[in-house]
């Protein structure tokens, strides 16, 4: 079909679109549109298209992966609702829809001249010499079970859904003023004299009396609330329990070592020392006086002032330098000092005195690793089989107890957790397998019922029961009496030192210094460096205080507190940009319009709802997740 296709459409056009192309392919991936969906049940309907639920969970589910790509860590479904993932992605699906449906009312058309100059410029496409090579796209194309007339018919879908999308945001494009004023708000800078009044250093409040520290009680209940607790059965299975019982045959071994050569090289690894002068004259005369015979460590320590114990770096593999180390070192030869290299901690003389070329590890090297690994292998694998076998005997009716002693699964009860893993004494419970992920699963459980077979990301399978939930209640005022006089002794100090900080702010006459008047007090008044609307986290002053410090005037005292303990400030001096840089405002600019875009785009697709009604249901969309 590519190759009927025939070339007309200009390259500005093709480019626009394409980048818009990046875009759509970055959130939905290739190919949602064109996968098998099993299942007829839909989540959403928009105008008269359905929205199924595989649709919605071959979505979510990339999503989940990618966060956990980005994060490092397994975000599971129920998370995912939890964090509002889940409605975000239906929600781009609607917009998706009532955009398709609106291009298909407008009859829109994307000609096949430039769908051809799409895939001709896209760079994924494209063979070492720059051109497209068929064979490459090919490959694309399979890696995403995509046959050729599916991808340029998901094409022509998206670019058309994208091309109605830019002409209706297109021209939003905020008043240069905007900037202006957007950039005099942000960069304004203040600075303040300030009196903290730490909770920490406030003396000794006594003891509450009887009636007073039952009126706290009864008034700070929830701090003396229990957390829930619960009791389940656990039944688990770890690679580790069955991998002893598993034997791995020497001709598979061999096999392994022989597929898997390009592994089980070991990198050419260079023994590397550095001269690290100050200054491009020290390393000149280091170099010359290296040149002239001098010993490598007297230049080093006398010439460069380098410390001897940062001479030698070691046996390195090329990955293991910075990159513009690394090139040099390994183009060297034995015993020949580089030339003067500039990076960011200096200037680099390199002398590699030892080479250990490339090898491949020999079968008897590798036989060890390969065999734990395989041993693994085939563990997780076995298990898989197994976790099946169990959910199957489970829904057949057997306890988790008969299920475990069937099929070889380790059987835990725990009498009493709350969610973070610790009995009702504190004491931290003991699990065979990842407690997070148990701990997860428990407590999404309802009490009498028994969980499906579960994987762990690290390879084990769980099953539990949930024996009792133990509800979250309130402690009586005699078993929390000491957390009360404590959390009674800390309120009191807040509200003495909140005081405190009430009285010298009323101290502070007009005309006169917050300082002075700490001062005669024994207070001391710090100056804050200037600080802006949204100082960052390394910031002295207290974010309790910005805001107000922002709506006072020069000269006014204000107060604010926090956990820490009360404050009291007074504006000393306000800095206001003169002017607006040019590169700062054309950022703003950029800011600013990608912002009206992405309102106009809100409020395009609400305008669609009108035309196409979206109704979510609910109870199908619970059942899911």
């Amino acid at each position: 079909m590519l190759q009927a296709i025939r070339s007309r459409a200009g390259s500005f056009i093709v480019k626009v679109l394409f980048g818009l192309l990046i875009v759509t392919f970055g959130i939905w991936g290739i190919g949602d549109i064109f996968r098998s969906h099993s299942s007829d049940t839909a989540v959403a309907t928009v105008g008269d298209h359905a929205i199924r639920a595989d649709e919605l969970q071959t979505a979510v589910r990339r999503a989940l992966e990618q966060l956990s790509a980005r994060y490092g860590n397994a975000i599971d479904p129920q998370q995912a609702k939890q964090l509002g993932l889940v409605d975000a992605t239906l929600e781009q699906l609607i917009n998706r829809s009532l955009a398709d449906q609106e291009v298909a009312r407008l009859q829109l058309d994307i000609s096949d001249d430039l769908i051809r100059n799409v895939i001709m410029d896209n760079p994924r496409f494209r063979g070492p010499g720059g051109q497209f090579d068929r064979s490459q796209f090919n490959a694309l194309l399979a890696a995403n079970n995509l046959t050729e007339d599916q991808f340029v018919a998901l094409l022509r879908h998206d670019i058309a859904r994208n091309d109605l999308l830019h002409a209706a945001t297109a021209a939003a494009v905020a008043p240069p003023s905007m900037a202006d004023l957007l950039y005099l708000y942000r960069d304004e800078k203040r600075v303040a004299d300030i009196v903290a009044l730490p909770v920490a250093g406030h003396g000794d409040v006594g003891q509450p009396s009887d009636s007073e520290l039952k009126s706290f009680y009864d008034a700070h209940q929830d701090l003396f609330r229990t957390p829930e607790f619960r009791g389940f059965t656990l039944a688990s299975l770890s690679p580790s329990d069955i991998a002893k019982d598993i034997e791995i045959p020497e001709a598979k071994l061999r096999d392994e070592y022989d597929q898997r050569q390009d592994e089980l090289q070991v990198p050419e690894r260079r023994e590397v020392q550095q001269i690290l002068a100050p200054s491009e004259e020290k390393a000149k005369e280091a170099e010359a006086a290296l040149t002239a015979g001098k010993d490598w460590q007297e230049v080093a320590t006398t010439i460069a002032g380098q410390a001897s114990d940062t001479i030698d770096l070691g046996l390195l593999k090329r990955e293991e330098l910075p990159n513009a180390l690394a090139g040099p070192a390994f183009k060297l030869e034995l015993n020949k000092p580089s030339e003067p290299i500039k990076t960011p901690l200096g200037w680099h003389i390199l002398r590699v005195v030892k080479i250990e070329p490339p090898a491949t590890k020999s079968f008897d090297q590798a036989k060890a690793q390969l065999k734990d690994e395989l041993t693994h292998q085939e563990a997780v694998d076995r298990i898989y089989k197994l976790a099946n076998k169990v959910d199957d005997a489970l829904a057949g009716g057997a306890t988790i107890e008969e299920a475990a002693a069937k099929f070889g699964l380790k059987a835990t009860t725990v009498e009493a957790t709350d969610v973070g893993g610790h009995d009702p004494e504190g004491k931290a419970i003991s699990l065979p397998v990842a407690s997070a992920e148990v701990l997860k699963l428990a407590f999404a459980t309802n009490e009498g019922q028994t969980s499906r077979v579960t994987e762990t990301s690290a390879g084990p399978i769980f099953v539990l029961r949930i024996d009792k939930v133990i509800p979250t209640a309130i402690k009586p005022l005699d078993a929390a009496k000491e957390k009360a006089i404590a959390a009674w002794q800390v309120d009191k100090k807040r509200e003495t030192v909140a005081e405190q900080a009430k009285q010298l702010a009323a101290a502070v006459k007009p005309g006169t210094k917050l300082a002075a008047v700490a001062a005669e007090k024994g207070l001391k008044a710090t100056t804050s460096p200037p600080f802006t609307r949204h100082p960052d986290q390394k910031s002295v002053v207290p974010p309790a205080l910005v805001a107000r410090l922002f709506a006072a005037k020069p000269g006014d005292v204000v107060t604010a507190s926090d956990q820490a303990g009360s404050y009291v400030a007074q504006l000393a001096d306000v800095q206001r940009p003169e002017n607006v840089p040019q590169s700062a405002k054309a950022q703003l600019s950029r800011e600013l319009d990608a912002g009206l875009r992405t309102d106009l785009a809100e409020e395009f697709t609400q305008a669609l709802r009108a035309r196409f009604p979206v109704e979510i249901h609910h109870e199908e969309l619970d059942k899911l997740f």
